[in-house]
């Protein structure tokens, strides 16, 4: 199906519902096959009065993984980037 393909590179939290954690399933839901970037792993919002803990994905280790999928001819046919 054209036009359904999306690839989004956004956050991820473990505990919470910001970035990735809340755009791939609805979009799944709709039809739209998501191949996903989590840019940053953390345990939860960065709001929280505790702090949080995590990792951020720099930007050799985003080029690293795109690299990967273009060898692999895995970004053809990605008809929309979401990002956040």
């Amino acid at each position: 199906m054209a036009g359904r393909r999306v690839l989004s590179i956004q956050s991820h939290v473990v505990h919470g519902y910001v970035g990735n954690k809340s755009a791939v399933f609805p979009l799944q839901l709709l039809g739209f096959d998501v191949d996903f970037v989590n840019s940053v792993q953390f345990s939860n919002h960065t709001g929280y009065s505790g702090g949080f803990k995590g990792q951020v994905l720099d930007g050799d280790q985003l080029v690293t993984l795109v690299q990967g999928l273009e060898a692999n001819h895995l970004l053809h046919g990605v008809d929309a980037m979401l990002t956040g």
